[in-house]
């Protein structure tokens, strides 16, 4: 009789095969890697057998219960006074110390009432076989008899006198104990029952057979029919998903739990090996196999299997390297649709048959938690419709788009109406035991595109689908399990280069576990969230180069109970699509307690490049002593208590926040220091709060906080309160917070509460603008207060060179609907906080040991590299995270594997014409001697650049209104090609009027006008970058605002003095000498509202400061002009609802432009003489300006005509312009 495929690795397994597969097998174990590939399958031929694990069929680990067992009560067997048991067993020698193979037993394991049976005890290294015969339990007990785990045939036979067990057909041991007596009447209703392991070919006689026939059998599949057998189980699944019985009792197992695994063989291959010629054709498979320090290595493909590994120690699974690896918790349906018509709408449907799906896949299957049409995401139908969530968000909650349905982000605005919760009881968090009266998936509720309804009592699947999706028996793919990757209890695992679609990847009590370079889509769902991904308990583990995007109804990463979790470069986007989710990236509860109920030691967190955006959910929550550096929060929109990054008291205590964005958050605070009996000794410097509800939210005392940036947020934008703060022991009622707190370098916009030192010289003092400026703090309503204003406040853009601003994020229709504006030009975001030129903040700070003096110093935690907290540049440290001419703009955030986050953003316009370009390089494990090349092209620009990390800025100047491209190459691997373009003017870096009869300090000031009148002059101070030459014509743009009275004119004088500004120091605008003024022109006609150009290319000949001042000529006349701090809305209720729209149409300018030969210096010239003429009519200018282009690099030697000759730096010479209207030879050099 032919060998099953099954029976021929039990012939390998039992070293019992030929000489040839023995050295196979030798090279196997000493072999490190194991190569599975799906493709592989058709090669083989397969047998069935069964796995026993904790796990239940979702996936889900049950601790001391033990799920998995085969039901065979239906025509239950009851064995008479001989009898013989057998089965193929592979105990994996964990779990319970006693494991049923095969019996029952109605009262317990020794009870007189049990029916013939088999069990494993001492762990699966004995055997203990017997019988109840109603009065008394007859067994025996053959310990260590089972060394290691591999694959055993155990029988025992009793002939009513020998009760005796066989090991791999010998005889072990003859018990006669039961001599005489008949086994009760008790049915044997079960198989596997506390069974951890592998099962196959369980057969049962009524009669004792012999040795013989035991071992010339065990290796043979039988046909059913022998003469004897009253059940027989091969481990065949029939269309009802139930293990067969061939005998004619056909006494068919309900399976429960087990998954039905395959062994696999062919003719080259007696079984897989792991190599090229043999490899595995399931990952499970090869996990059968691996032994400790085996590397799986998975070749291209979909794998769709669950995987369940516990107590397997120092693997590693990784995807074979260059190849795109998924494990899948989704299978095809492969089933037909058709069209159905339901409440008038087209849509389609099919029948599922789960038992066909559980069959060809090995494992129960009966639920549908996701659906997928050619990989494509399907809504579950919902009361209130919304666009598929998988699709973009442009950064605005609110915004309302032309597609219908709107985004689900939308209906999360308000916390109590057309708010979208999940439908899913949850045992935790906001949501417990609330009740939204309806169920996702509900038939009556399918009435838009990409919307599907399961109904479990007839198994159909009814779907809306959308054009270019509609369902087919080859492009649909549903969800059936909660996991999908389990580890539990294994340490030193490794799993990386991996894409898991579907289902999470969790780890029990795993120590040392590293994942990494992975990504993870889908992972939970409204109905399947009761698995994440994360790990709970166990010690160190590493989680790196990551990606998460599209999971709903659960965090995207939870680690509980932890020790020493190291979380570095993963990118969170797209989760959590339902309100009041408050789904926190976590890593909680991370210390162990000792004997006294105290923690006694904590397991520190650290988190490192991540980012997490465009989700309803909130941010990170950092765990105990955790250290969060170079974190990016953007586009949060969940409403809530919580935070960008929230740390509750404990979680405060002596933990560091540094360098990293927390932006667009509109109803989370940035970052919170929380509780009642709020923390201590908290260190954060270098970060940014913009567009959130609130900025900063610090509770607690005996903070360290440097180098913020808190501007443009709803509410609060710093606080550093005295309440909710119980002293150090956390037990102290009545302790004042944050009395020791510091706080420095710091810009604030509008609201800043603050009990520090730093902030006021006692407790419940004023702030002082000029105590303030002593901490370098930059408190802008404090600023305009003391100019004695209150209203509007301006934004602290100004002061910054090109940042994040709300007003972008807002969708067209939100701008015009709430402030009747729009739309802006040039929506994109850029990322730019650094001070541009002339800020305030520069220079404006000081110096904090360790933080910006470039001394590498521990505070609460060490500094990632030597020099992370760089020297200022200048004469003192700037205010805000950024300094000014920094050769490093540190980008937070996850980081790609080429270039990217290019500062400017790509398509950016308006752009500096002195600028330091910026980029974040990719990913490394090691950055040492990493270099960048930097390519940068455009007018008068042809440049390419080497830098060495962590140096990432190119400074350079462009000229007006040119468009540019670069790019950067890091280790062979380029970024994209990105565009910006450059503006044609430049801003005034200052401009303010003055009362000049008024000596003392002013500051900026929201004022919207300059007034020019008698003793108030204004004064603006431009920078002219150097690629501005003789060649351009320079313009002076002024816009009146009103002409109250104009009887003489507004002189425009030249100030003669470089370097004043509106800081608290010895050059500002209300101290310095006034009088150093030229006139150089005259205004007598004004028309309000009509700009005003004057030619200032005579005045402003070289590059660099010019100062331009505004005075009337006769006493009495009085005119204002816009200044650059005209906003195009500046009146609201409350200031906090008072946008920052910038009206630059209006602002003071010096524009740049070109006389139009000066452009055309793309006219073919060669060395010595050419005879040209100017291509354009009605042009008249200098010879210098026309070929300054030729004489800046000294190319040019001799110009004649018949009006005269040019010969640069020759003071006779007489052609002193170029007309259109005639020919010139021209005599160069070079080329």
């Amino acid at each position: 009789m032919f060998a099953s495929p099954r029976l021929i690795h039990f012939f390998s397994m039992k070293n019992i095969i030929t000489k040839i597969i023995l050295v196979l097998s030798a090279s196997i174990l000493i072999a490190d890697d194991l190569i599975v590939d799906k493709s592989s399958s058709p090669q083989y031929r397969t047998d069935n057998f069964l796995r026993f694990d904790e796990f239940y069929d979702n996936n889900t680990f049950k601790n001391f219960i033990y799920p998995d067992t085969i039901n065979i009560s239906s025509k239950a067997i009851i064995l008479g006074s001989t009898f013989t048991q057998e089965a193929w067993i592979y105990s994996d020698q964990k779990g319970n110390t006693t494991q049923n193979i095969i019996g029952y037993a109605p009262t317990g394991i020794k009870a007189s009432d049990t029916s013939p049976s088999v069990r494993l005890i001492g762990y699966g290294t004995g055997i203990w076989y017997g019988f109840g015969d109603g009065s008394k339990f007859y067994s025996y007990m053959a310990k260590d008899v089972i060394a290691t785990p591999s694959w055993y045939h155990i029988a025992v036979t009793f002939d009513g006198t020998n009760y005796i067990l066989f090991l791999n057909g010998s005889q072990v041991y003859t018990y006669t104990g039961a001599a005489g007596k008949t086994p009760l009447n008790t049915p044997i209703k079960y198989m596997g029952l506390l069974f951890q392991g592998k099962i196959d070919e369980v057969r049962m006689w009524d009669v004792a057979r012999t040795e013989s026939e035991i071992k010339d059998n065990m290796n043979i599949r039988l046909n059913g029919s022998e003469t004897n057998l009253v059940a027989y189980y091969p481990m065949d699944v029939n269309g009802d998903y139930q293990l067969i019985d061939l005998s004619p009792n056909q006494n068919h197992g309900i399976i429960k739990n087990v998954n039905v695994m395959q062994s696999f063989s062919s003719n080259d291959c007696s079984q897989p090996d792991g190599t090229e010629s043999c490899p595995y054709p399931t990952i499970n498979s090869a996990l059968d196999d691996a032994k400790s320090e085996d590397r799986i290595l998975i070749k291209q493909g979909r794998y769709s299997e669950y995987v369940n590994i516990y107590q397997k120690n120092n693997l590693t699974i990784e995807g074979y390297p260059g190849h795109d690896v998924m494990i899948d918790g989704t299978i095809p349906l492969n089933t037909d649709w058709v069209p159905y018509t339901h409440n008038g709408h087209s849509i389609y449907k099919t029948v599922i048959d789960f038992d066909l799906l559980s069959n060809r896949y090995g494992i129960r299957t009966d639920s549908v938690y996701s659906v997928f049409v050619n990989d494509r995401y399907m809504m579950m139908s919902m009361p209130l419709n919304f666009k598929n969530p998988t699709e973009s968000i442009n950064g605005d909650p609110k915004g309302i788009d032309d597609n219908s349905p709107a985004s689900i982000y939308k209906y999360g605005i308000s916390k109590y109406k057309n708010v979208i919760h999940s439908p899913v009881p949850k045992t935790f968090g906001t949501e417990v035991g609330y009740d939204l009266g309806y169920r996702g998936g509900e038939l009556a509720f399918l009435d838009t595109l990409e919307e599907w309804s399961f109904d479990p009592g007839t198994g159909t699947l009814y779907l809306y689908p959308s054009d270019g999706f509609i369902p087919d028996k080859n492009n649909v793919r549903i969800r059936t399990k909660d996991g999908l990757f389990y580890i539990r209890d294994s340490d030193g695992m490794e799993v990386r280069n991996l894409h898991f679609y579907s289902g999470p990847l969790h780890a029990y009590d795993c120590d040392y576990l590293t994942v990494e370079d992975s990504k993870f889509s889908f992972s939970t769902d409204m109905y399947a969230s009761q698995i994440r991904n994360g790990s709970t308990f166990g010690r160190i583990s590493w989680w790196k180069n990551l990606v998460f995007e599209n999971s709903n109804n659960a965090a995207p990463l939870v680690h509980s109970r932890h020790m020493y979790t190291e979380m570095e470069n993963i990118l969170f986007t797209n989760h959590s699509w339902f309100s009041g989710s408050h789904d926190y990236v976590t890593d909680t509860r991370n210390y162990r307690l000792g004997s006294d109920g105290k923690i006694n030691e904590y397991g520190s967190d650290i988190w490192r490049y991540i980012t997490v955006m465009n989700s309803n959910s909130a941010g990170i929550f950092p765990g105990f002593r955790s250290l969060a550096e170079y974190i990016r929060i953007e586009n949060i929109f969940d409403s809530g208590d919580g935070s960008g990054i929230q740390r509750n008291g404990a979680a405060t205590d002596s933990s560091t926040t540094r360098y990293s964005w927390i932006i667009n958050a509109p109803r989370w605070n940035g970052l919170r220091w929380d509780s009642n009996k709020s923390g201590h000794h908290a260190d954060m410097h270098h970060v940014v709060s913009i567009g959130n509800s609130r900025g900063f939210r610090l509770k607690g005392d005996w903070h360290d906080t440097y180098h913020l940036l808190a501007n443009d947020n709803l509410r609060t934008d710093i606080s550093l309160p005295d309440y909710k703060y119980m002293g150090i022991d956390k037990k102290t009622s009545g302790a004042v917070g944050n009395a020791n707190s510091k706080i420095k370098n710091s810009a604030v916009q509008q609201d800043f509460e603050c009990m520090a030192s730093d902030c006021m010289p006692e407790r419940g003092a004023e702030k002082s603008p000029i105590q303030l400026d002593s901490s370098g703090i930059f408190y802008l309503r404090n600023i305009t207060r003391f100019n004695g204003r209150d209203k509007p406040y301006y934004n602290l853009d100004v002061e910054l060179e090109n940042p994040w601003t709300q007003i972008k994020a807002f969708s067209d229709q939100n701008l015009l609907d709430t402030y009747n504006v729009g739309p802006v030009e040039n929506k994109i975001q850029n990322y730019d906080f650094r001070p541009k030129k002339g800020s305030a903040f520069i220079n404006g700070g000081v110096v904090i040991p360790g933080i910006n003096d470039g001394q590498d110093k521990t505070f609460n935690h060490a500094p990632l590299y030597p020099g992370q907290n760089r020297k200022y540049v200048g004469s003192d440290p700037d205010i805000g995270p950024y300094e000014y001419g920094d050769s490093v703009y540190w980008i937070p955030g996850y980081r790609y594997p080429h270039p990217s986050v290019p500062i400017p953003s790509d398509g950016a316009t308006d752009i500096s014409l002195e600028y330091g370009l910026a980029w974040n390089y990719p990913y490394k494990k090691d950055y040492s001697n990493l270099s960048a090349t930097v390519m940068v092209t455009g007018p008068g620009v042809n440049r390419t650049a080497i830098f060495q990390y962590p140096n990432n800025v190119l400074f350079e100047t462009f000229e007006p209104g040119g468009t540019y491209h670069w790019s950067v190459i890091v280790d062979g691997v380029s970024g994209p090609t990105w565009e910006f373009t450059v503006k044609d003017q430049t801003y005034p870096l200052n401009d303010i009027s003055v009362d000049t009869t008024i000596i003392g300090i002013k500051t900026k000031d929201p004022d919207s006008l300059m007034v020019v009148s008698n003793n108030r002059l204004s004064f603006m101070r431009f920078d002219v970058p150097a690629s501005i030459n003789s060649s351009y014509k320079i313009g002076l743009n002024l816009m009146p605002h009103k002409k109250y009275i104009l009887n003489g004119g507004i002189v425009i004088y030249k100030y003669g003095l470089e370097g004043w500004n509106q800081s608290f120091n010895s050059n500002n605008i209300g101290l310095v000498d006034k009088s150093l003024l030229t006139p150089i022109d005259t205004l007598s006609t004004i028309k309000e509202g009509e700009i005003i150009k004057l030619d200032m290319t005579t005045f402003i000949e070289n590059n660099g400061e010019y100062s331009i001042a505004l005075g009337t000529m006769s006493p009495g006349d009085s005119v204002s002009f816009y200044s650059s701090e005209k906003l195009l809305i500046d009146k609201a209720g409350y200031r906090w609802e008072l946008p920052y729209i910038p009206d630059k149409k209006a602002w003071p300018s010096l524009s740049f432009s070109k006389d139009s030969l000066s452009i055309a210096y793309d006219i073919p010239l060669e060395k010595e003489w050419n005879l040209i003429s100017v291509p354009f009519t009605g042009v008249k200018t200098r010879p210098k300006q026309i070929f300054s282009t030729l004489i800046r690099k000294g190319l040019l030697e001799y110009v004649s005509s018949p009006s005269g000759y040019f010969k640069p730096g020759d003071p006779y010479s007489t052609l002193t312009s170029i007309s259109s209207k005639e020919g010139y030879y021209i005599k160069l050099n070079g080329p």
